[in-house]
C-alpha cells in the first residue's frame, strides 16, 4: 500500500521525500523590484526543511504587460533568474523541490496600478468582455478590474512570452514548471469570455489552442528530458553497432533518482527480435540482478567497475567470487584509493588481497 510520506519520482526523475505538495499562494513579499529577498529565501526554505516533498511557488508574472498585484514576483530578466536562484538554492540545500509558476493576468488587471500605470502597456484579454468584479485595496476607492480592455491581436507573442519566461526561471533553478492559475489561458478556453472568430476562438479546440500551445513551448524548455536519448539511441541502433553501453550514473555531480531505471525506457529499443547490437550495462549491479537479467534476455553483457578494484583481477578474483557464489570484497580503505599516484604506485593498485588470502572465504 502507497504511503503518503513514501518517497516518489515525479516526471522523468525529479525525486521527492514524499507526496505532500505545498500550494502555490500568492503573498505580495517580494518587495525588491518584484523580485525575492532574503525574506522569500527563508520563507520557502523553512517549509522546505521540515520535509514537504514539493513546493509549487507563488503565481509569477512573466512579462510587464501582466502585472496585476504590487510586490508580486516577475520572470523575464536575469535579474529575476538570480533572486530566485537564491531561494532555489536554499530549497534544495533542504531536500526539497520547488516549481516556477508562470502567470499572466489577461482581463484581471486595472490599468492604474502603478506598474501597469508605469509600463504604459494595454490590458490584454481574448476578446473586449470585462470580467466582472474584482476590489483593488491598493488603490483609492476600491475599484474592480478595468473595463478598458485590448483585445489580444497576435497570441504567439504572448505564448513566446510565457516560454522566455520560463527559459529564465531555468537559470534560476527551478526543478519544473506549473501551469495553474493563469487567468489569461483560463480565459481563453472560456466560451463566454472567448468570444474570438480565428484560431483562437469558437470550438472547443480552438478554444483550447492558446492553453496547449503555451504548454508546448514549456515542454520544449524543459524537454521532454527522455526525448534526447531516444532521438539518440535510435541513431546509433540505425548504424547498426557492435553494442550499446546503458549507465545508469547520472552526471554533473547528480545522480539519478534512485526508483528510475533506464534500462526500462532505452532497453526495449536496443534488445528487440532481430537486432544485432548487443545491450551492455553498467553503474552498481549486483550479480544477481546481472544473472536475471542475462537469464531473462534483457541484457547481453554487464560492466563491474570499482569491484575490479578490490578484487583483483591477477588471480581472477572476480571472477572466482562469481563462480563460488561469494560475495565481493568491499572497499575498507576509503575513496583515496580510486586515484593516484601514491609514492609507491603499486599502493592500493596491486596490493589487494584475494578471499584465499585473506583467509576469509566469506570476505566483503
Amino acid at each position: 500500500m502507497v504511503q503518503l510520506l513514501e518517497p516518489v519520482v515525479l516526471g522523468d526523475g525529479i525525486q521527492l521525500r514524499n507526496r505532500i505538495c505545498m500550494g502555490s499562494m500568492t503573498r505580495n513579499r517580494c518587495t525588491n523590484g518584484n523580485k525575492p529577498t532574503q525574506v522569500n529565501v527563508k520563507h520557502y526554505a523553512d517549509r522546505a526543511r521540515d520535509g514537504t516533498g514539493l513546493i509549487v511557488a507563488e503565481g509569477t508574472f512573466i512579462c510587464p504587460s501582466g502585472v496585476e498585484w504590487p510586490n508580486a514576483p516577475v520572470m523575464y530578466n536575469d535579474s529575476h533568474a538570480e533572486a530566485w536562484a537564491k531561494v532555489t538554492s536554499e530549497v534544495h540545500k533542504v531536500g526539497g523541490k520547488i516549481l516556477f509558476q508562470p502567470w499572466h493576468p489577461g482581463r484581471i488587471q486595472n490599468e492604474n496600478m502603478p506598474m501597469l500605470k508605469e509600463s504604459g502597456y494595454p490590458i490584454y484579454a481574448p476578446s473586449k468582455v470585462p470580467a466582472k468584479g474584482g476590489k483593488y485595496r491598493t488603490l483609492e476607492g476600491l475599484p474592480g478590474h478595468t473595463h478598458n480592455i485590448t483585445e489580444i491581436d497576435e497570441p504567439e507573442t504572448i505564448i513566446e512570452q510565457y516560454r522566455h519566461s520560463v527559459t529564465v526561471s531555468t537559470q534560476g533553478q527551478t526543478d519544473a514548471s506549473w501551469i495553474g492559475q493563469s487567468e489569461l489561458t483560463r480565459r481563453l478556453t472560456s466560451g463566454h469570455s472567448n468570444t474570438r472568430s480565428d484560431e483562437y476562438g469558437g470550438s472547443v479546440e480552438n478554444r483550447c489552442r492558446f492553453p496547449l500551445e503555451v504548454l508546448d513551448v514549456i515542454i520544449k524548455v524543459w524537454g521532454p528530458r527522455a526525448e534526447t536519448y531516444t532521438y539518440l539511441v535510435k541513431e546509433l541502433m540505425r548504424r547498426d553497432l557492435a553494442f550499446i553501453d546503458l549507465s545508469r550514473r547520472g552526471c554533473d555531480e547528480k545522480e539519478l533518482p534512485p526508483k528510475y531505471e533506464p534500462l526500462t525506457d532505452f532497453g526495449p529499443l536496443i534488445k528487440y527480435p532481430g537486432s544485432r547490437t548487443m545491450l551492455m550495462v553498467n553503474h552498481e549491479y549486483t550479480v544477481d540482478e546481472a544473472r536475471h537479467l542475462i537469464q531473462k534476455e534483457e541484457i547481453d553483457l554487464v560492466t563491474f567497475a570499482r569491484p575490479f578494484i578490490y578484487n583483483p583481477v591477477t588471480i581472477q578474483d572476480l571472477i572466482s567470487r562469481i563462480q563460488k557464489g561469494v560475495p565481493f570484497a568491499l572497499n575498507t580503505r576509503g575513496g583515496k584509493v580510486n586515484y593516484g599516484p601514491f609514492q609507491d604506485p603499486n599502493e592500493n593498485y596491486n596490493d589487494w588481497p584475494s578471499f584465499e588470502q585473506e583467509g576469509q572465504p566469506f570476505a566483503g
